[in-house]
């Protein structure tokens, strides 16, 4: 995992979501796929 300097902060909100797409089993490149792509790759239920 890569580490921010120490003078750089993170976003608590954008945190906050990328914990929750962890809990939910969904992958590091899943999530980054989905911010690349948006809904164009949007899976139907």
């Amino acid at each position: 995992m890569k580490t921010l300097p120490r003078n750089r902060k993170l976003d608590d909100e954008w945190v906050s979501l990328l914990k929750e797409a962890k809990d939910l089993g969904l992958s590091a490149e899943e999530v980054k796929n989905y911010l690349r792509n948006g809904s164009k790759n949007k899976k139907t239920v």
